[in-house]
C-alpha cells in the first residue's frame, strides 16, 4: 500500500468511527471541518469579496447572480425564491478525488456549503444533501435554504 492509499484508508477509518457517534456529534464535527475547509478556498474569498462589495446595498438575488456568473461554471446552480439548488455530476471534494470513499464525508460538504452561502449573503442558511455520489446516486444535489436572520458567525479575513 503506497503513502496516498494509507492516508485515504486512515481517513475512511476516521469517517467510519465518526459516523458511529451518538446523536449529531459526528455530523457537527464534519460540518465544522467543512466550514474550516471553505474558509481556505478561493470560492470563499470570492463570496466574501462579493458580499462586501454589494451588500447591503443590493438584494441577495443580484449578489447570487454575480456569484453564479463568476464562480459556478462547473456545477448547475439555480435559485427559486429563498432556495438555491446545487447539482454536480462529479464530486468536487479533493479528498474524494484522492481516494476517500466513505459517504459520511458528505457532512463536511454541507458545512462547506453552509459557510459559503452564509458569508455570501450574510444570512443564516441550512443545507440539505438530497443526493450524493458517495451514497450511490448519479449526482450530488444540495438544497440551500436562505433564512431571514443575519449570520452570527463573522467571516474570517
Amino acid at each position: 500500500m503506497d503513502h496516498n492509499e494509507r492516508i485515504m484508508h486512515w481517513t475512511d477509518q476516521h469517517l467510519s468511527e465518526l459516523s458511529q457517534l451518538d446523536d449529531e456529534t459526528g455530523v457537527e464535527i464534519m460540518k465544522a471541518c467543512g466550514k474550516a475547509c471553505c474558509e481556505l478556498s478561493e470560492l470563499y474569498d470570492g463570496a466574501l469579496r462579493l458580499s462586501r462589495e454589494h451588500l447591503p446595498d443590493e438584494d441577495i438575488d443580484r449578489v447570487y447572480e454575480k456569484f453564479k456568473q463568476e464562480y459556478y461554471s462547473e456545477g448547475k446552480m439555480t435559485k427559486t425564491g429563498d432556495i438555491i439548488t446545487l447539482i454536480f455530476e462529479s464530486c468536487t471534494c479533493p479528498l474524494v478525488k484522492r481516494g476517500t470513499s466513505h459517504a459520511f464525508l458528505c457532512n463536511c460538504t454541507t458545512g462547506y456549503t453552509e459557510r459559503l452561502f452564509e458569508v455570501l449573503f450574510n444570512r443564516k442558511v441550512t443545507v440539505d444533501l438530497e443526493q450524493s455520489i458517495l451514497k450511490g446516486d448519479r449526482i450530488c444535489k444540495q438544497s440551500i435554504y436562505i433564512q431571514e436572520e443575519q449570520a452570527t458567525d463573522p467571516p474570517n479575513q
